[in-house]
């Protein structure tokens, strides 16, 4: 006759067994997950180095040709930048808490 474990016992390792098989599946998973996300932010990194590039090619192209300006993103419109002595002369913006 072979040797056998109480039933308490058998059922403590076997959930025990079962936990750690699940543990191992969600750790796999997520180390997948990550993985995927580390190429997603990667790509998404680069796509925003990209953009930023032709955005400062496209803005050197317009100072170019209408000099320093301030353009209206939502009509196009435009204005001469403020004189540098002006940009000084303009309140530095704080941040303050209520109490």
């Amino acid at each position: 006759m072979a040797n056998q474990l109480e039933q308490t016992e058998l059922e403590k390792v076997q959930g025990l067994v079962t936990t750690v098989r699940n543990a191992e599946g969600e750790f796999f998973r997520a180390s997948v997950q990550k993985q995927e996300m580390e190429q997603v932010c990667s790509d998404l990194l680069q796509t925003m180095r990209d953009a930023n590039a032709n955005l400062q090619a496209a803005m050197n192209e317009l100072k170019e040709k209408y000099g320093d300006i301030v353009v209206n993103l939502q009509d196009g419109t435009y204005e001469d930048a403020p004189a540098k002595e002006e940009e000084a002369s303009q309140p530095e913006l704080t941040v303050v808490r209520p109490q």
